[in-house]
């Protein structure tokens, strides 16, 4: 196993470590180093911001809703 692998982002040669994991992948690893991916996740979200906002609202209602319902003390 090789210890370099390239963005297919940026194209550049870096070291597994720069990327993110994915159990999807052959190697296991993320097709974008971790510095693309971010900016492409930034990017997504300035374009995006009222569906993202919508989205994480509605996660958080859902979490606090099954939070609500479980019994803190086990009984």
């Amino acid at each position: 196993m090789t210890k370099y692998k390239t963005c297919t982002e940026c194209e550049a040669r870096l070291l597994r470590t720069a990327f993110g994991r994915n159990a999807q992948s052959k190697d296991g690893l993320h097709y974008y180093c971790k510095v693309c991916a971010a900016l492409k996740r930034k990017t997504w979200y300035e374009a995006n911001k009222v569906k993202a906002k919508q989205s994480t609202k509605k996660w958080l209602q859902h979490t606090a809703a099954l939070n609500a319902m479980r019994d803190p003390y086990g009984a």
